[in-house]
């Protein structure tokens, strides 16, 4: 699955969005963004889907260069597949 069904299917999916959401990995991964760059992240969530893509690449790239964010998202992207 690449990012582009990834983003199509919790974009169609609103029950997946909050399972993930609710998921001790999710929630260890708003953990380490709101370590790593929280207030870029807040400003992110405020705008929601107005967020630019940009700032979202941004906050992933915040994510992706920790170890721990990559094996997060690895297990949220597994988890996500088994849906």
């Amino acid at each position: 699955m690449d990012l582009k069904q990834v983003a199509a299917q919790l974009h169609t999916d609103p029950d997946t969005v909050q399972r993930l959401a609710q998921s001790p990995d999710a929630q260890a991964l708003m953990a380490l963004m709101q370590q790593q760059n929280g207030t870029q992240l807040q400003r992110t969530m405020e705008r929601g889907e107005g967020a630019s893509t940009a700032e979202m690449t941004s906050l992933l790239k915040t994510v992706l260069s920790s170890g721990e964010g990559r094996v997060l998202l690895q297990r949220l992207s597994q988890q996500l597949q088994q849906q």
